[in-house]
């Protein structure tokens, strides 16, 4: 491990030497670099032919090529994913350059289970299709999408893949197992597939938010500061399972269904939150302690079940195309939070409070899906209809405290219409029309309070355009887009949750749809890519706090931003190969215009102009180096500089620094075991500010993202199975998962 750390990060640091090397032109460095380069090359496993990651443009799709390539050995899709051209890791999450987190397909499977990407294996996979500009086909909330089409591998019989690890937090020494076992079954044309995974997960928060807000009372100014240590503790764990089966009927015809059910028990999160309030008048130098409370919280949290499914048919009948897929998913979700509160204004003897509070959602979903396709003229025609009926309901009380209980429903029905034609324009390009037609129609029952009912009932039409086109050796694509962002259904829910004695929280039902336009540019030359995308949105959803009472009471809402926020980004990345040498780098640049004038108490005027315009910078440095005898080592940095995102201050620089060491044995590397440390210097933390004029919150925080991570894999027999499903209403399934 020691040796595999030292090599990576020379390799880092070598990085421009590298660079500079290949561009030298003089006869006698010439000499030197390919002595050089062959005593490189002579370490690696195979020649530079077979490691380059083909990535080109189609349409407005950038397709990778991973069987055969360095990044089939990146360890889980997860880890693979991070160096796609045109995708990064940001935190926790996967993103699309640009475009934010993505939605998933595998195999023409939209993931229900994010999850699903740790439990699929990078040698499994043919190819990725990063989609920067989805058409018509896709819900209008879908910004980006990633279609990941595994290796289509022959042979009947019975095969398994087994893999187990343990993730160790190196910060605060959770241990955390995980195990999982792939089965598959295939003769003739059947194949039944199986899948049980058992996870455990702890992640520690710790956060020191600083708020002060501003307010007058009886013709006199002052402030109330709240200083705040929360720590949260989440622990959980849980099994994931799926079972189901491909029938390939014909050549031309194929069905199939699959079933999964996600367990969690033992899951909850153990918090402790520790506030000074201080209040200070205008004119006066010290402040005054008004308050000092703390408080511990045990919040349990219990699914008696989640189940969802999808059976699908997919076909040909003469030139017509045929793609049916019908969705279901139901849950209940049950949660409990005792909360046991300290309050010493006097600095005599505590006083105590113990509150209680509970939470039940159950929900469900149906949902279906078809897509009729024909060739006509030079392309093919796409048509079809979506629809989903959600129904998700929220019955919360709080006892000891005076907060309102609710319970309340939300039911929603989606029904799309949409139609799409893609053709090749000789000398022209490929060019590709659509448009979307949505319904969405919202009531909410207030079980408690008839006069809080709403209906709400909207109809849009999303167009999408694009156009491609190759200039010599450069390939380019040019689109546009109309979407709207629908908000989560807990961000519909009205209930006050409680935070602590200062801090509330809650939704609002009369929440409005966002909507974005874009116009984005993607060009592509050799291993150099350019994607630069503007953007303008309308009522977008955000954060919003207010002044509750006139005792420093805040209360945070979801809301819709009032003003219209445009952001201009531009990524340009970079993916060569020498010999065994396998680097991914690339820095972005994004930029928001937003600004806006707010109330604030302090200024004469009463109010105060608020701006959100530093752009942000990021760099994404990956680095893979593979040798003889299976041997690999990786070095990763990533970096966001601080600046300015839509209505929050990035106050800090923020960075991952991970190494990794993998060594395979067997045939086609069937055992496998990889280690990982992930922010080595554990400067992964984020700054973040809201201005909200009479108010400002300043936070903190830390999610522990130092953690050792070693895994062990064996395959026998391995194939993938012939699934086929695509999917049917999987915004509202999403939504329902409130992620």
């Amino acid at each position: 491990m020691k040796k595999a750390i030292i090599l990576a990060t020379a390799l880092m640091l070598g990085t421009s030497i590298v660079s500079a090397q290949t561009n030298n032109t003089t006869t006698s460095d010439s000499t030197a670099d390919t002595l050089a380069i062959d005593q490189f090359a002579s370490l690696c496993e195979v020649v530079v032919k077979g490691q380059i990651p083909n990535t080109k443009l189609k349409g407005n799709a950038m397709v990778t090529r991973i069987d055969g390539t360095v990044l089939a050995k990146s360890g889980t899709a997860e880890d693979m994913l991070a160096k796609v051209p045109g995708m990064a890791k940001r935190g926790d999450d996967l993103e699309v350059l640009g475009k934010g987190k993505p939605v998933f397909y595998v195999n023409g499977r939209k993931m229900t289970d994010i999850d699903e990407l740790k439990r699929l294996h990078s040698d499994e996979i043919q190819e990725v299709e990063v989609i920067t500009n989805p058409g018509a086909l896709y819900d209008a909330t879908v910004t980006s999408v990633v279609r990941i089409r595994t290796k289509k591998r022959q042979g009947d019989g019975f095969g398994f893949d087994i893999s187990g690890g343990n993730n160790q937090d190196l910060g605060y020494g959770y241990s955390d197992p995980s195990a999982t076992l792939n089965l598959h079954y295939r003769h003739n044309s059947l194949d039944f597939f199986g899948m049980v995974n058992y996870w455990k997960w702890d992640s520690v928060n710790d956060s020191y938010p600083e708020q002060t807000s501003y307010m007058s009372k009886g013709g006199n100014l002052f402030s109330i500061h709240q200083n705040t240590h929360l720590r949260h503790d989440w622990h959980g764990q849980g099994l994931n399972y799926n079972l189901g089966f491909n029938w390939q009927i014909s050549q031309n015809h194929s069905v199939g269904l699959r079933i999964e059910r996600h367990d969690k028990f033992n899951s909850g999160v153990d918090a402790n939150i520790v506030t000074d309030m201080q209040q200070r008048f205008v004119g006066k130098e010290s402040p005054t302690t008004i308050d000092h409370s703390e408080s511990v919280q045990t919040d349990k949290q219990h699914t008696p079940y989640n189940w969802d499914g999808n059976a699908y048919y997919n076909g040909k009948v003469g030139k017509l195309g045929i793609d049916l897929n019908v969705d279901f998913l139901t849950s209940k979700a049950n949660e409990s939070n005792t909360i046991q509160e300290w309050s010493n204004i006097s600095h005599d003897l505590p006083a105590s409070s113990i509150y209680t509070q509970e939470q039940h959602t159950p929900a469900r979903m149906w949902a279906t899906k078809l897509i009729l396709s024909y060739p006509i003229w030079k392309g093919t025609l796409q048509a079809g209809t979506e629809m989903s009926f959600v129904t998700r309901a929220n019955q919360y009380s709080i006892s000891g405290h005076p907060l309102p209980s609710t319970d309340s429903e939300v039911k929603e029905k989606n029904l799309a219409g949409f139609i799409e034609y893609s053709c090749a324009i000789p000398k022209f390009g490929n060019v590709s029309a659509g448009v979307r037609y949505e319904h969405v129609g919202m009531n909410y029952t207030d079980n408690i309070s008839a006069s809080n009912n709403l209906t709400r009932n909207t109809d849009d039409f999303f167009p999408s355009l694009s156009w491609s086109q190759q200039f010599g050796p450069v390939q380019t694509a040019l689109s546009y887009s109309f979407r709207t962002i629908r908000p989560q259904y807990s961000m519909l829910d009205e209930s006050i949750i409680y935070i602590n004695s200062y801090s509330f929280q809650q939704g609002d039902p009369k929440l409005k749809n966002a909507t974005m336009q874009e116009v984005s540019l993607n060009a592509r030359y050799k291993w150099i890519n350019l994607f630069a995308a503007y953007e303008r949105r309308d009522n977008a959803l955000t954060q919003w706090s207010y002044i509750y009472n006139d005792e420093g009471v805040i209360l945070v809402k979801n809301i819709n931003f009032p003003e219209p926020m445009r952001n201009f980004a531009a990524f340009l990345t970079a993916s060569p190969t020498f010999g065994c040498y396998s680097p991914n780098w690339t820095v972005g640049w994004q930029k928001y215009f937003v600004s806006q004038s707010l109330a604030d108490p302090r200024e004469a005027s009463g109010q105060r102009t608020v701006s959100f315009n530093k752009p942000i910078m990021f760099f994404d440095i990956n680095n893979t180096i593979r040798l003889k005898h299976s041997w690999q080592f990786e070095a990763n940095l990533n970096m966001m500089l601080k600046g300015d995102a839509m209505n929050f201050h990035m106050l800090n620089n923020s960075y991952n620094l991970s190494f990794v060491v993998q060594k395979c044995w067997l045939k086609n590397d069937a055992l496998c075991l990889r280690a990982s440390v992930a922010d080595v210097l554990q400067k992964s933390t984020q700054k973040v500010q809201m201005d909200c004029g009479y108010y400002t919150l300043d936070q903190n925080t830390h999610n522990n993202r130092h953690r050792l991570d070693i895994t062990l894999r064996y395959s026998f027999n391995a194939s993938n199975n012939k699934y086929k499903g695509t999917g049917a209403g999987k915004d509202a399934a999403s939504r329902m998962k409130d992620e």
